[in-house]
């Protein structure tokens, strides 16, 4: 992808590999647009990871949950009040596994750097125990 900013400076990127996309990349170029190919996009700041990190592991606990028959992980902690001695058994370790996540998470968000994966970060999370 190439990027060029406009007179108004919104971004424009454009596929040079793409041969009907040539024309618009070609009349940016005589418009006297600024290429900024390399400078675009810009690097993620360390809170903006952390923030991508943590709906990851929102993402990952509600996983967890369907594994397991839930629709989300609300869903699932609801029944530890269940009448259902099984149900009871599911919410109490799906909440053990959800405050053990993060327990984990919360001091080692404090040590991402900008635009780490989500693959590299959640493969240290606890994982998901087997079903009671």
């Amino acid at each position: 992808m190439r990027y060029f900013k406009d007179q108004d400076n919104k971004v424009h990127g454009y596929d040079e590999t793409n041969p009907a996309q040539i024309p618009f990349m070609d009349r940016a170029i005589a418009a006297g647009w600024r290429e900024i190919t390399g400078e675009w996009p810009p690097t993620e700041t360390v809170e903006q990871t952390q923030t991508r990190l943590s709906a990851s592991l929102t993402s990952a606990i509600n996983d967890g949950a369907q594994e397991w028959g839930y629709d989300d992980i609300v869903s699932a902690v609801s029944y530890v009040t269940s009448t259902n001695e099984q149900y009871v058994k599911e919410a109490q370790a799906l909440i053990k596994w959800r405050d053990d996540v993060w327990a984990w998470a919360i001091p080692a968000l404090a040590n991402v750097t900008a635009g780490e994966s989500a693959g590299q970060f959640l493969a240290n999370m606890p994982a998901l125990p087997p079903k009671p």
